[in-house]
């Protein structure tokens, strides 16, 4: 895939996937902002079955840092790890690309249902 900037090489890797449109924008919009943010520090293109891992999960921390929507933020987590599984790696490879969270227990809505919230771990 060298012809192919990494956005495109993982929107290729999406569309084997089998993504819907609301998580095909999540994915996409995570990943530009990926690529964004080491677009200084590379000086030739990306190829996705040879990125870092660790650059990633360093990512994904400094995401977690500026979490505002836990759920959005574990999408986006879920998107990165389907992509780079796609494209090769192992499972065992992708544990860095985690966040640990904490279900607290809210108060019963007017039906008496539990409720929960996710909370980051930090």
């Amino acid at each position: 895939m060298p012809d192919f900037s990494l956005l495109e090489q993982v929107k290729r890797c999406a569309d084997k996937i089998g993504y819907n449109d609301v998580i095909s924008v999540i994915m996409a919009k995570v990943w530009l902002e990926f690529e964004q943010s080491i677009a200084p520090f590379s000086s030739h293109p990306l190829q996705l079955q040879d990125l870092d891992v660790a650059l990633l999960a360093g990512f994904v921390e400094m995401r977690s840092k500026r979490c505002v929507d836990v759920e959005l933020l574990l999408l986006e987590i879920t998107c990165i790890r389907m992509v780079l599984l796609e494209s090769g790696f192992l499972h065992n490879q992708l544990s860095g690309l985690s966040v640990r969270i904490k279900r607290e227990r809210l108060a019963n809505d007017e039906n008496g249902k539990y409720r929960f919230a996710k909370r980051l771990c930090i």
